[in-house]
């Protein structure tokens, strides 16, 4: 008797440790799930600028039979557009006649008109690295007092982009000198100045 006691006992174990076995392996019927959410604000950016004139237009010497052209290259230009939106966006220019002042002999201002200068943009190249569209349209402009289209875009045109563009003033054969600050002939001269109002919108 006390053997097939020990028997059983030895079954009995043996038929536990299967249906240990069996509570490990199947998959729970309760698992624990959950689900959350994440959010980003997107905020649009700005439309800016940075241009300038050339510091210096190259000089010209009259000489009575024909005319002159005056050039200079301003600072590379950068337009940054990151409003992020699909929304157009125009550089445009204006200014004002090229004048030189009078001077204490010299009394009586001189002018160029304005609209002998032109602005050509040249290449503008988009940072694409930085995610940009593709570059805007550019148009040489005879400038004048009224806001010209220089560099724009009808649709899209979001990042950065740069241009350096080419200035040049046509001198006629009968334009006037600068005035002597002084003593003519004897002192410094007011160059002829124009004032370009840059306007990106």
């Amino acid at each position: 008797m006390a053997g097939r006691t020990e028997l059983g006992l030895i079954g009995l174990t043996g038929i536990v440790l299967a249906v240990g076995l069996v509570v490990v392996l199947s998959p729970s019927a309760s698992a624990d799930t959950s689900s959350d959410t994440i959010s980003s604000a997107i905020l649009g950016g700005a439309l800016s600028a940075v241009v300038s004139a050339p510091s210096q237009m190259t000089p010209v010497v009259l000489d009575g039979r024909s005319g002159h052209t005056s050039v200079g290259s301003p600072a590379q230009w950068t337009i940054t557009n990151g409003r992020g939106s699909s929304a157009a966006w125009s550089l445009s220019v204006s200014a004002t006649d090229f004048t030189s002042a009078p001077g204490t002999l010299d009394t009586i201002e001189r002018t160029v008109a304005v609209e002998n200068l032109t602005i050509t943009p040249g290449i503008v190249t988009a940072l694409s690295s930085e995610g940009a569209d593709a570059a805007p349209t550019t148009e040489p402009v005879a400038v004048s007092g009224r806001p010209q289209a220089l560099v724009w875009t009808s649709t899209l045109g979001k990042g950065t982009f740069t241009l350096t563009p080419e200035f040049s003033l046509s001198v006629p054969p009968n334009a006037y000198r600068s005035n002597f600050s002084g003593v003519i002939d004897g002192s410094v001269v007011n160059p002829f100045v124009s004032i370009l109002t840059f306007t990106i919108a």
